[in-house]
């Protein structure tokens, strides 16, 4: 049976659009699933104005068996290079590491809604780009919180009304490193110090006690980061032997990878 030439244009036509709708099936998800990651990194953006920006320090003349103890805290806690060699390796790179962070309201008066902190910790992944870190938050149920010495090898975040450190005492704020975890109680917010920038009241306390957590120490230079307080000449600088360390941490012991940045980054 042979076909007339309008016979077999029209089902030519018929096979070309199918194969046209089946391509719409496959291909709708995809760009669907960037639009979604497009209009998600936008609102992110919102959270901040523009100029809060931060670039990734050069750490390509350091070696991460040499860096300094004196800005370790806990060092005898910290990976050994020597048994970890390709987790050293690995933290040298440029590329950026993704972690996970459990965060808990327990039972502050302050803080104590998820839709509070966006700003916040949009500004710790702003500053933290100087060390290729990205913060994953994650906000959980109270009741899933981990005694304090439990799930030490989850990054953890709590906020409270009057929790002691390890040592009996109510401090405004305080990471610890051997339990994974950083408080911040209601205290902290009683400071009368200000800052040009509008965040920083607990957007540098967040990103300083995540520092503690992954093996930083206090430091004298009030320009950085892990100074105490909340000086005025504080612009949140991270070291590129503090961003080195950090990174050693977050593959080692608190499950980073070298993943998609979520868009909330």
């Amino acid at each position: 049976m042979h076909l007339l030439p309008s016979s077999f244009a029209s089902v030519m036509q018929s096979f070309v659009c199918f194969i046209l709708a089946c391509l719409a099936l496959v291909v709708a998800p995809v760009y669907g699933a960037e639009s979604k990651r497009e209009v998600d990194a936008k609102k992110c953006r919102k959270l901040l104005p523009d100029e809060y920006q931060w670039q990734a320090r050069d750490w390509s003349h350091l070696q991460v068996t040499d860096l300094p103890r004196a800005l370790k805290i806990f060092p005898e806690q910290q990976p050994d290079c020597a048994l970890h060699a390709a987790i050293c390796a690995d933290a040298e790179s440029k590329k950026t590491i993704v972690v996970d962070v459990d965060v808990f309201f327990k039972d502050s008066a302050i803080w104590n809604r998820p839709e509070q902190l966006p700003a916040y910790m949009a500004l710790v992944n702003r500053y933290y780009q100087q060390a290729s870190i990205s913060f994953n938050f994650k906000f959980r149920p109270a009741n899933e919180l981990p005694a304090w010495t439990g799930n030490r090898h989850q990054l953890t975040v709590i906020f409270a009304s009057a929790m002691p450190n390890p040592a009996g005492k109510i401090a405004d704020a305080f990471g610890n490193l051997p339990a994974g975890k950083a408080v911040f109680n209601d205290v902290l917010m009683n400071r009368q110090d200000k800052h040009a920038n509008p965040y920083f009241m607990m957007g540098k306390p967040l990103g300083h006690e995540l520092g503690h957590v992954l093996g930083l120490a206090h430091t004298q230079d009030k320009a950085l980061l892990m100074t105490q307080g909340t000086s005025p000449q504080n612009a949140l600088d991270i070291l590129p032997e503090q961003a080195l360390i950090m990174r050693v941490m977050a593959l080692q012991r608190f499950g980073g990878k070298f993943d998609t940045v979520p868009a909330c980054h």
